[in-house]
């Protein structure tokens, strides 16, 4: 009768552990990824129609986004105003993101150094950002929405070149 219960015992166990095993790289799998296919920056080339940005003042850990914004006052640093998103591995160095163009234009770019990888830039409770950004043009500090005009460049026949200094919360 021990034996049977120990028998049993052991394959209850045995039967935990495999099923426990089982569940963890299926509950990590359904995670979303920290980085999309189409947020993958582009090949920096300097004979490109494109807009390269130097970041500087990154911290290590998490995702740098970098959103290029669209001719758009109105919707610069919200969802349809953004022309595309690119996400790339934050360390402690200076990074440089580079996205080709369609067509020369004026256009604004937006960073932040997501320390927590959840997709989202942290807010305070005064809606400033409690985590590392910058914009392009690096606009001295401002108490109010950060406007277009501020943070716009034009780009020539191959882009453009910017550098983005982050500023911490």
């Amino acid at each position: 009768m021990n034996q049977t219960i120990n028998f049993a015992k052991t394959r209850f166990l045995m039967t935990s552990i495999l099923l426990f095993g089982f569940l963890l790289p299926t509950t990590g799998m359904s995670q979303k990824p920290l980085i999309k296919p189409h947020e993958v920056p582009d090949q920096c080339n300097a004979n490109t129609s494109q807009i390269r940005v130097t970041v500087n003042g990154v911290g290590s850990g998490g995702v740098l986004n970098v959103g290029l914004y669209n001719n758009d006052p109105d919707n610069f640093l919200f969802k349809k105003g953004r022309k595309r998103t690119v996400r790339i591995p934050a360390t402690d160095e200076q990074h440089i993101v580079c996205m080709n163009l369609d067509q020369s234009g004026t256009y604004a770019v937006a960073v932040y150094h997501d320390k927590n990888a959840d997709r989202k830039l942290k807010l305070r409770w005064n809606m400033m950002p409690d985590e590392p950004f910058g914009l392009s043009n690096n606009p001295e500090n401002q108490t109010a929405f950060p406007k277009f005009s501020d943070s716009a460049f034009t780009t020539g026949k191959l882009g453009a070149d910017i550098v983005v200094n982050l500023r911490q919360p």
